[in-house]
C-alpha cells in the first residue's frame, strides 16, 4: 500500500514537471539551476567553501560575512549573439539573472577571510577565529 502511494505521489510530480517544462518562467529559473552549487568543507582551523560560478568574473560576485552568515550573490548577462541574424532560435537556455545562497558558519576570524576566482569556481577560506575565554567564568579545581 506504501509502494501506491508513492507511485501516485510520483505521479502528480511527473505530470506538474511536463506542464512546468513548457513554461517560459520555469526555464528561466532553471537557466541558473547549475549556478552557485556548492560544497563546503570543515576541519578545525577553517571552513573552505567551493561555489560553481559559471559565466560570472569576479566582478559580477558580491561576498559579504557578517554575524555568522556568508553571504554569495552574483549576477550574470545574458549570452546573445546577435552576429548572424539569418539563424533561427530554436533554444534559449542560456539568461541573465541574479542569484544568492547564504550559509551559516559561526566563530570565523572575519579580518582573513580571503577568496580566489579559478575556471568558474570560486574558493572561499575562512580562517576560525581562536576560541575566547570568558573572563567571568570560574575553574573548578
Amino acid at each position: 500500500m506504501a509502494n501506491d502511494l508513492m507511485n501516485r505521489y510520483n505521479d502528480l510530480f511527473d505530470h506538474m514537471g511536463g506542464w512546468l517544462d513548457n513554461s517560459k518562467d520555469f526555464l528561466d529559473s532553471h537557466a541558473f539551476r547549475n549556478i552557485l552549487q556548492s560544497d563546503v568543507v570543515e576541519d578545525d582551523k577553517e571552513y573552505t567553501v567551493k561555489v560553481d560560478v559559471p559565466g560570472m568574473n569576479k566582478d559580477d560576485i558580491h561576498l559579504a560575512y557578517s554575524d555568522g552568515i556568508l553571504t554569495i550573490s552574483g549576477h550574470r548577462s545574458t549570452f546573445k549573439d546577435d552576429s548572424d541574424k539569418k539563424k533561427n532560435l530554436v533554444r534559449q537556455e542560456r539568461s541573465e539573472g541574479s542569484v544568492s545562497r547564504s550559509f551559516s558558519l559561526p566563530n570565523v576570524d572575519k579580518k582573513n577571510i580571503s577568496a580566489k576566482l579559478d575556471n568558474g569556481v570560486l574558493t572561499i577560506t575562512l580562517p576560525k577565529a581562536s576560541p575566547v575565554e570568558d573572563e567571568d567564568s570560574i575553574t573548578i579545581e
